[in-house]
């Protein structure tokens, strides 16, 4: 009797040691697809960086002090420059504190000095990085050639935006503390992102660098300060996404489809690649499938992404996607993320925006493609 516990015993171990050691590696797998979709989202980024500079100073008087001309790009640049200055930033968490503790709401409350905490970081780090990357803002940098050196010369501190990550730290965490309100958040922030290259004061990858740390730092701040690494992961592989989609949305309203054959491989790989995510996404429809993180509704989550990056046809964004994409299944895989289940009116509410979306970016590839006055 003893020989066959000590047996099940020596079974056991052998049979459940291997589990958290793939579960290790699979993390690290995860980190590193999202590290490398965001290299190559930089890189694409970065054929934007002169020409939206360019347009952006032919729309511009100089007066006493710099104009633009289109009415609502000079309300854009004003407004997001109002709303992403630091000061403003820590009154609005302080408003939070004060609120919480005077409706004795513990979630307001922690909102406020999470978000105190994750600007904090976020400020520490952009202040460390522009000085140390010294790359010099878009009126003194004509040829889009710098080098990578410290400095301490006013205007030489364009990488990366502080605007931007102070923006998007206060938004991560009132996104993940309240999410049904986390779109709103991380649209303002986004809109705040785009005020700073209107006003001519950043590149594109100048504030897509500060929206990166501001997401990781608030990320950190919204979490046990002992679960750092995890906030850490899970914030680049959540930056991974975000940048993908938003290079995809600039690739889309700026260039035309590629021509030639790559192209049209592109295009019908996308196609295919969107139908079959529709026709897997069935089982959420008939409410066959209840949970929320099932094989077949990850499955079907990462054709459709890569799907419409494919349509962009643009070789940068489909890799981005592609190990972003990568990168979700090993979340899912590794049983790094969580089963839910679902209310069957959420689920289908879900499911309804999800059908919008790809509807709505369908119709943008094809009647929105080039619109944007800048190549």
């Amino acid at each position: 009797m003893r020989e066959e516990a000590d047996q099940g015993l020596s079974r056991s171990s052998t049979t459940d040691h291997p589990l958290p050691i793939t579960h290790h590696w699979m993390g690290i797998a995860f980190l590193a697809c999202s590290c490398l979709s965001l290299v190559i989202t930089f890189l694409g980024f970065s054929q934007f960086d002169l020409p939206i500079v360019r347009y952006v100073r032919s729309v511009t008087i100089h007066l006493p002090w710099n104009q633009l001309t289109i009415p609502w790009m000079a309300f854009t640049s004003d407004m997001g420059d109002w709303i992403g200055e630091g000061t403003h930033l820590v009154v609005f968490s302080l408003v939070l504190v004060g609120a919480g503790w005077l409706f004795s709401s513990a979630a307001v409350r922690h909102a406020g000095i999470q978000t105190l905490l994750a600007h904090g970081l976020a400020a520490l780090l952009v202040n460390g990085l522009k000085h140390l990357i010294g790359r010099p803002r878009p009126k003194f940098a004509h040829s889009g050639d710098w080098d990578v050196a410290p400095s301490w010369v006013s205007g030489f501190d364009s990488f990366p935006s502080g605007h931007s990550a102070a923006s998007f730290a206060v938004a991560t965490v009132l996104a993940k503390r309240f999410p049904v309100f986390g779109p709103l958040c991380l649209g303002v922030a986004a809109f705040v992102m785009l005020s700073r290259v209107l006003r001519g004061s950043h590149f594109p990858t100048d504030v897509v660098g500060g929206a990166i740390v501001g997401v990781l730092s608030g990320a950190i701040a919204a979490a046990p300060l002992k679960e750092w690494r995890t906030s850490l992961r899970d914030g680049i592989g959540q930056s991974a996404v975000g940048a993908v989609v938003l290079l995809a949305l600039l690739w889309s309203l700026a260039r035309g489809p590629e021509e030639g054959i790559v192209g049209m491989l592109l295009s019908a790989l996308g196609l295919a690649a969107i139908a079959s995510g529709l026709w897997l996404r069935r089982t959420q429809w008939t409410g066959s499938e209840r949970s929320g993180s099932s094989r077949h509704a990850t499955m079907s989550s990462m054709l459709l992404w890569y799907g419409m990056a494919s349509m962009t046809t643009s070789l940068y964004v489909v890799a981005a996607a592609g190990l972003a994409c990568l990168a979700y299944w090993l979340h899912q895989a590794g049983s790094l993320g969580e089963q839910t289940r679902d209310l069957r009116s959420w689920r289908m509410a879900r499911e309804g925006v999800l059908v919008s979306g790809v509807v709505l970016t369908l119709f943008m590839m094809y009647a929105g493609r080039g619109v944007l006055p800048f190549r």
